[in-house]
C-alpha cells in the first residue's frame, strides 16, 4: 500500500473536504475511477467545478456512501461496465 494512502486512512480526524484521490481510498476505488463515478451522477463534487478542475468533495457524503451497500453495488457495476 502506498505510504501516503496508509496514512491518509490512519488519520484520526478527516478534513470536512477531500479530493478525487482520497476519495477513491476512502471508498476503496481506484483514483481514475472517481471521473466514472461522477459521469454516473454516483457522486457530486463540491461546488460547480468546470471539466478538467480538480473536484473536492464533502467527507460526510463519502462516509455516508461508504456505508451504503446499495451505493457500492450500483457503482460497482459502473465500474465494472466501464
Amino acid at each position: 500500500m502506498n505510504p501516503e494512502r496508509k496514512e491518509f486512512l490512519n488519520l484520526l480526524s478527516l478534513p470536512g473536504r477531500i479530493n478525487a484521490t482520497e476519495a477513491a481510498w476512502r471508498l476503496g476505488f481506484e483514483p481514475d475511477h472517481i471521473s466514472i463515478l461522477v459521469s454516473a451522477g454516483l457522486l457530486k463534487p463540491l461546488g460547480n467545478p468546470p471539466a478538467g478542475a480538480m473536484k473536492f468533495f464533502l467527507t460526510t457524503d463519502i462516509e455516508q456512501k461508504k456505508a451504503d451497500a446499495k451505493w457500492f453495488t450500483k457503482a460497482s457495476e459502473v465500474i465494472r461496465q466501464k
